[in-house]
């Protein structure tokens, strides 16, 4: 939730999308956001962040008998596809998570034995993560147990639509992509606004 402190009207605040020439800054009279894709253009990205969180939360709950989440999931999912391992970093920023989400999700995996890690010779900061015999077992299983679940989600989308769908993601998630990089910074979560401090009369 944002501080409400922290807000402020578009004329007083203005954000800038990167493009100078239809930005100005996003100020009321800026020709930003007009691109010809019309409403759909504009309520794309929050219709896909509510699918997402909704998604995952009932994948979540699939898994919850194991004690595991979605989250895990994908963890050993990257490692799966990359039987070299990725160290900690690696792996937080292919999936566009912080190091300290990253941290969480691998503890259990650790402690289940479902993940190994090491550390890299000649830098003692940094670890290796591999997924163990264990682990490729246990993907197998949440991954066909998922498969049924996304089955039924997915029961009324045609195939052709479903291809349609997916290749525009790739599209989209490309862009993103670029532009994260254009602005010189990973594409991270943002980090969560502590609330200010209470303000009082000093002693």
């Amino acid at each position: 939730m944002h501080d409400g402190a922290r807000l402020a009207a578009p004329e007083d605040r203005p954000l800038g999308c990167g493009d100078p020439a239809t930005c100005a800054g996003h100020r009321p009279d800026a020709n930003c956001g007009h691109g010809g894709k019309g409403d759909a253009g504009n309520t794309l990205g929050l219709t896909v962040a509510i699918l997402a969180r909704r998604w995952a939360a009932h994948l979540d709950e699939v898994l919850a008998e194991a004690g595991f989440g979605v989250g895990q999931l994908a963890v050993l999912t990257l490692l799966q596809n990359r039987p070299a391992g990725l160290t900690q970093r690696e792996a937080a920023d292919l999936l566009a998570v912080s190091e300290a989400v990253m941290s969480t999700r691998t503890a259990a995996l650790l402690s289940a034995g479902l993940v190994s890690r090491q550390t890299l010779i000649g830098d003692r900061r940094a670890h290796l993560l591999q997924i163990t015999a264990e682990g490729r077992s246990a993907h197998d299983v949440w991954s066909k147990c998922l498969s049924c679940v996304q089955e039924q989600i997915l029961e009324s989308v045609g195939a052709e639509d479903l291809a349609v769908t997916q290749r525009t993601l790739e599209k989209i998630g490309a862009a993103v992509e670029r532009l994260s990089e254009q602005e010189g910074r990973k594409l991270k979560p943002a980090p969560r606004r502590r609330p200010p401090a209470a303000s009082g009369p000093r002693a």
